[in-house]
């Protein structure tokens, strides 16, 4: 969910101002809208230390670390002293940042069985509900039925409270105005933090999927080259476009710990040069979906096809892989095909798909979200 949390944390608000303006004749349904984004501040916490080199932690923030229950907690205390000083009532401004949080986190569950770890630290299993669709599908900011869905919650909220209360619609209005003001607020913080908002909606427009894999500008399914079958993945950078990237992943893979696991790979190359050269990895996951480690095979020069592979061994807390291959700030062109990860000892390829003949192009995997 991006833009979706604006509309459904709206919904969640008329309705709840309502409630709490029947009891006790105060609104501050604004402070659920403002709350809308406010779990996704790890995303920006972490962004601004890696920015400053100013990492104070063993792993750094990451987004996902905020989406939970005791942030939720210290994020309402911080909110209801902050408002104190406004003369807003300590216990309404806590219950109303804590909605505003939960809602944010009870949305990212519709859209995801495997969310995050809500209910951390009291247990570090991850939950998710994942009734509602979560593809980008318009410009890159929203799912076009999620929205819709959205859409109707606030109408029928809004008519609901409009009839019952007095005054409903002006303070609806209200509620509509404040979050207006937080969209505009937030755009400019992705130019504070470096993040080119325009280029982000692109590449989410140019995403493209096959069964079990999916791909990103600058990376396509080939059926002219190809190692077996009829078709392989290929990243292609010219070379005056050094500074662009390329990438391809696959779905989520379950792994075992204490296990020894064999990773390999038949590769071709052409023309590489650059900076970096291609590389293609296993990428191991811990509980809360979060980048623990990455074993790399690399490719360089020009080469017709060739196989490499590499041991290891998952870290502690790893439940999780994915395949993720690579190019950045370099040129040439790179095929893979035949990918396989297996445990030690037995023959059984753990990646579907591993030769990328399923599916048609364009086909929707729900695994992955940006």
């Amino acid at each position: 969910m991006l833009f979706e949390h604006w509309i459904y944390s709206l919904a969640i608000a008329i309705i709840a101002g309502m409630v709490h303006f029947r009891r006790t004749g105060r609104d501050y349904s604004w402070i659920i809208i403002a709350s809308a984004y406010a779990p996704d501040l790890d995303a920006f916490a972490g962004h601004i230390l890696n920015k400053f080199d100013a990492n104070i932690f063993i792993n750094p923030i990451k987004h996902g670390d905020f989406h939970n229950i005791a942030v939720l907690l210290i994020f309402a205390c911080a909110v209801a002293l902050v408002l104190r000083v406004f003369r807003c009532r300590f216990v309404d401004s806590f219950i109303f940042a804590g909605i505003g949080f939960g809602a944010h986190l009870f949305e990212d569950a519709l859209v995801s069985k495997s969310g995050y770890a809500f209910l951390w630290p009291i247990t570090n299993q991850v939950f998710g509900i994942g009734i509602l669709e979560n593809r980008r599908d318009l410009y890159g900011i929203a799912n076009t039925e999620t929205l819709i869905a959205g859409v109707i919650a606030i109408l029928i909220v809004g008519c609901i409270r409009a009839v019952y209360e007095n005054g409903g619609v002006k303070r609806i209005g209200k509620a509509i105005v404040v979050g207006i003001i937080l969209m505009i607020l937030i755009i400019p913080i992705f130019g504070l933090m470096n993040i080119n908002l325009i280029e982000k909606v692109a590449a989410y427009e140019k995403i493209r999927y096959i069964d079990k894999w999916r791909y990103i500008e600058n990376a396509s399914w080939d059926n002219s080259v190809f190692h077996s079958g009829s078709y392989s993945g290929k990243i292609e950078i010219m070379r005056n476009e050094s500074n662009i990237t390329g990438e391809w992943r696959s779905d989520i893979i379950p792994i075992k710990q204490n296990t020894t696991y064999i990773f390999s790979t038949w590769g071709k190359t052409e023309n590489i040069g650059g900076k970096n050269v291609p590389s293609i990895g296993i990428v191991e996951l811990n509980i809360s979906g979060r980048w623990i480690n990455q074993t790399r095979l690399i490719f360089n020069g020009t080469n017709d096809w060739i196989k490499k592979e590499a041991t290891f061994r998952p870290r502690n807390g790893t439940i999780n892989v994915f395949v993720y291959v690579g190019r950045w700030n370099g040129y040439g062109i790179f095929w893979f095909d035949d990918v396989e990860l297996h445990e030690k000892g037995d023959d059984v390829n753990l990646i579907p798909d591993s030769g990328l003949e399923m599916g048609a192009e364009g086909h929707i995997s729900k695994e992955f979200e940006i």
